[in-house]
């Protein structure tokens, strides 16, 4: 299985997870990054996750759960995740921040 499988299954396999898991919270789930883009060189393998809670969840619990989630399921995989978290009213607020702007643009969307 190439890299790129790896990071794609891995990905697929988070927001599966995630959604089936915490759907109701998650307004946003982006997998973006050099991974997603084919650019990590061989160097390592990671993937990035932006997830953009509705305002209403227990932002921190519920962070450390897909963060937990997302480590497990890079375990499974080879793969580093970096889950970025954000409530809805911060994201939405800030839809032209250079960071939101790059994911949303390269990224692939689960949600």
């Amino acid at each position: 299985m190439s890299d790129d499988a790896s990071q794609g299954d891995a990905a697929d396999a988070f927001a599966d997870r995630a959604r089936a898991e915490h759907g109701e919270s998650i307004r946003r789930l982006v997998v973006f990054g050099d991974a997603v883009r084919g650019d990590d060189r061989g160097v390592h393998t990671s993937v990035e996750v932006l997830l953009v809670l509705e305002d209403e969840a227990d932002d921190r619990e519920l962070e450390r759960r897909l963060e937990a989630l997302a480590e497990t399921v890079g375990i499974e995989h080879g793969v580093v995740f970096t889950v970025h978290v954000l409530p809805a009213e911060r994201f939405d607020a800030r839809t032209e921040h250079p960071f939101v702007r790059t994911a949303l643009e390269e990224g692939r969307s689960y949600v």
